[in-house]
C-alpha cells in the first residue's frame, strides 16, 4: 500500500500524519511505540524488537558509567 502525506511541524520536531488505512494495513495503532531507522535513504517505521529499547538503554547507561574503563580496555 502506498499513500502520500506531508511532513508537519510539531514543536521543534517534524511529524508525519499516517492515514488510518496505512496503520490498519501495518497492524499498528495510534499511541503504539515504534522504532525509526534509515535504510538506503528511506525511513522505516516498525514495531520495536522485544527488549531492543531496554537493551539499548542499559548499554548507554553502562558506557556512560564506565567510560574510562571501556577506553582502557579498548587499548
Amino acid at each position: 500500500m502506498t499513500a502520500t502525506t506531508k511532513l508537519t511541524k510539531i514543536g521543534n520536531s517534524t511529524g508525519v500524519a499516517i492515514p488510518r488505512e496505512v496503520l490498519d494495513a501495518a497492524h499498528m495503532a495510534r499511541g503504539e511505540e515504534v522504532t525509526l531507522s534509515v535504510v538506503d535513504g528511506k525511513i522505516e517505521i516498525a514495531r520495536p524488537l522485544d527488549g531492543y529499547n531496554e537493551a539499548m538503554d542499559i548499554g548507554r547507561r553502562f558506557s556512560k558509567r564506565y567510560t574510562k574503563t571501556m577506553a582502557a580496555l579498548a587499548k
